[in-house]
This record gives C-alpha cells, sequence and structure tokens, in this order.
C-alpha cells in the first residue's frame, strides 16, 4: 500500500482515527457512554427536544454530534 492510499484512509475515517488515538493516550475507549448531569437554558432544551422529534434522533446523538462538530473529536 502506498503512502497516499493509507493518508486517503485516514482522511476518510478520522472519526477512528482519533478513537484510536484517544485509546492509546489515555487507555480508554471513547465510544463509552459516560452519564454526567447538566443544565440548560430552557429555550436551548426546547430546541434541542423539537430538533430530535424532528429528525427521530434521540437528545444525547444530537449533542454528541454538535460536540463533534464544534470541538472536532
Amino acid at each position: 500500500m502506498q503512502w497516499k492510499e493509507v493518508e486517503k484512509i485516514l482522511r476518510e475515517n478520522w472519526k477512528y482515527t482519533k478513537m484510536l488515538e484517544y485509546y492509546d493516550r489515555t487507555g480508554r475507549m471513547p465510544a463509552r457512554k459516560v452519564p454526567k448531569t447538566f443544565t440548560l437554558q430552557q429555550s436551548s432544551f426546547d430546541m434541542l427536544k423539537a430538533e430530535a422529534q424532528r429528525t427521530g434522533k434521540n437528545m444525547s446523538r444530537l449533542l454528541d454530534e454538535m460536540i463533534e462538530k464544534s470541538i472536532h473529536l
């Protein structure tokens, strides 16, 4: 396999590459779900709930996706 092919695979699968890098650094799997309690403004909660109903996704998955997009995990 040539280096350009390796780079292409890494670009296409960056999320999994980051997960493995995280595991190498910490020894913990990043895909494990961790229950936490936090607060949101009522308006943010209402928008999140409406988006969850519109898309059929649960609110936790929507938050995960938003965080991944904004922080680039």
